[in-house]
C-alpha cells in the first residue's frame, strides 16, 4: 500500500502517494485523473523503483481552493511534494496536461529532472478543435458529470476495450461518485490555456515522446512538434488511445522502463 503524504503549499493542501525505493520516477497525471487512476496499472512494472505521484489541484488527494489554475501552480505543486519526499534529482514522467506540467518544470528544473518522458503530451490548447473540447468538458463538469463521464469513456478508450465492459452505467456512477468535477472544470479551463512552445528549447533532459496513434482526445501530431522542440529527444508511438496508458499498461510499462534505464 501507498504511503500518502500531505504539505502545505501557497494556500493548498497538496496529497502525494510515495512507493518503494530505488531510483526516485515522479508521476504526473492528466486531467480528470490523479496519481492513482493514472497510474496504478504501471506501478506493478516500477517495483525496482522509488515512485512518487502527486496530485496537482483539483484532483485526487489535493485541496486547493484557489479559482484559477495556471501550469506554473501546478509544476509548482508537483515540486514542491518532490522537496518535502526529500529528493534532489529524478526522472519525471507527464501524461496527457500531466505532460504540459513535467515540460514546464523540467525547463525550469533542468539540473534536477534527469529523464523525461511524455505520454499523450500537446504543445498548446489553443487550435480550433481543442477549445472546443476543453470548453465542452468545463460546461458539462459543472452541470452535467455523467454525460461527461459518457464522453471521456468514448473518446478516451478504444471501441475493443468499451465492449468488453459488462455494466457500463456502473462504470459512470463510479466516476459520477468518485471525481472532483469543479476541480476537472478548473482544470478543463486550464486546458484551453496551455502553451509550453517556449519551454521546449529549455529542456536539457533526454527525453522520450510518446504519441497515441488513435487518439481521440489530442492530436497525436502533437507529440511530432513536442519531439522535434526538445533537444535530445525520441518519438515513439502507442497504437492505442489516449488513454492507452490505463487501458494497455504493461507494453507502455516496458518502452518507459527500457528509457529510464538505458
Amino acid at each position: 500500500m501507498s504511503k500518502i503524504e500531505y504539505l502545505q503549499y501557497d494556500g493548498a493542501r497538496v496529497g502525494y502517494r510515495d512507493d518503494g525505493e530505488g531510483r526516485p520516477l515522479v508521476l504526473v497525471h492528466g486531467t480528470g485523473g490523479d496519481g492513482e487512476a493514472n497510474f496504478s496499472g504501471v506501478m506493478p512494472y516500477l517495483s525496482a523503483r522509488r515512485v512518487i505521484r502527486p496530485d496537482y489541484a483539483g484532483a485526487g488527494l489535493t485541496d486547493d481552493p484557489a479559482k484559477a489554475l495556471t501550469l506554473d501552480r501546478l509544476a509548482g505543486q508537483v515540486l514542491a511534494a518532490v522537496d518535502h519526499a526529500g529528493v534532489e534529482s529524478f526522472d519525471l514522467l507527464g501524461f496527457s496536461l500531466g505532460a504540459a506540467v513535467a515540460t514546464r518544470l523540467a525547463a525550469r528544473q533542468p539540473d534536477r529532472v534527469e529523464r523525461l518522458a511524455l505520454v499523450g503530451g500537446f504543445v498548446s490548447g489553443g487550435d480550433p478543435r481543442s477549445q472546443l473540447q476543453f470548453r465542452h468538458w468545463a460546461d458539462l463538469a459543472r452541470r452535467d458529470p455523467a454525460s461527461l463521464a459518457r464522453l471521456m469513456l468514448l473518446t478516451g478508450f478504444s471501441r475493443a476495450f468499451l465492449a468488453g465492459i459488462d455494466d457500463m452505467e456502473s462504470v459512470v456512477a463510479e466516476m459520477v461518485a468518485s471525481s472532483n468535477w469543479q476541480g476537472i472544470a478548473r482544470q478543463a479551463e486550464l486546458d484551453l490555456q496551455v502553451d509550453v512552445s517556449s519551454d521546449l528549447a529549455d529542456i536539457r533532459a533526454h527525453t522520450l515522446v510518446l504519441g497515441n496513434q488513435q487518439d481521440q482526445m489530442v492530436d497525436p501530431k502533437a507529440s511530432v512538434v513536442l519531439a522535434d522542440g526538445i533537444g535530445h529527444s525520441t518519438l515513439d508511438w502507442i497504437d492505442g488511445p489516449h488513454l492507452a496508458l490505463m487501458e494497455t499498461p504493461k507494453p507502455i510499462a516496458e518502452l518507459l522502463t527500457q528509457f529510464f534505464h538505458d
